[in-house]
């Protein structure tokens, strides 16, 4: 005689309980972070310029379009200066074509390309504002003037922030806090 369907023998129930106790954090996590699409407006801090950005859970680390890149000494620390030209992608206040970062050197990777001779980049850190959060993600620096988007999101800074949505595009507001504002005042407080 066979079971009915909504009857599973204990086997499989015990293996569904199972699973869903595997992932129960991984979809708590999930629940925590934004759906955003693959495509989203990102703000650079402090110089609050807003940029596309493609999100990308290929990539571990984020990558952003720097060229004229100078490295320099400063305080006894190695410094990196460059320029991240504006273009269509990018929204900024004033007549700037492009815009000069200074950033201290976080490290140095050296970058496998498929058919290419390897290549050593710089990796900085960039303040970010994406979906109303501000946060703070290593950025290698490369000549990203072939892609469509000048700064790319890896899985580094989007775990624990944002699922994306393959299918999705500018699903969030590039909406910050101003800094001054989240400060907290020691005045206002009862």
């Amino acid at each position: 005689m066979r079971s009915p369907p909504w009857r599973a023998p204990h086997s499989i129930r015990a293996a569904a309980v199972l699973l869903l106790s595997c992932c129960a954090p991984a979809l708590q996590a999930a629940d925590a972070a934004k759906v955003l699409g693959w495509v989203e407006w990102a703000r650079f801090e402090p110089e609050h310029v807003e940029v596309k950005a493609k999100l990308d859970t290929g990539a571990k680390t984020s990558s952003i379009h720097a060229v004229d890149i100078e490295p320099f000494e400063r305080d006894g620390s190695d410094w990196v200066r460059f320029k991240m030209p504006l273009d269509s992608h990018s929204h900024k206040a004033g007549d700037d074509d492009e815009l000069v970062f200074e950033r201290p050197v976080v490290r140095t990777v050296l970058i496998k390309q498929h058919q290419r001779e390897s290549s050593r980049r710089y990796v900085i850190e960039i303040d970010v504002c994406l979906a109303g959060e501000r946060f703070t993600t290593p950025a290698t620096l490369a000549d990203r003037s072939r892609f469509l988007y000048p700064l790319l999101l890896g899985r580094v800074a989007l775990e624990g922030r944002a699922v994306v949505d393959p299918a999705g595009k500018h699903r969030a507001l590039c909406v910050c806090p101003d800094a001054a504002s989240t400060a907290t005042d020691p005045e206002s407080t009862p």
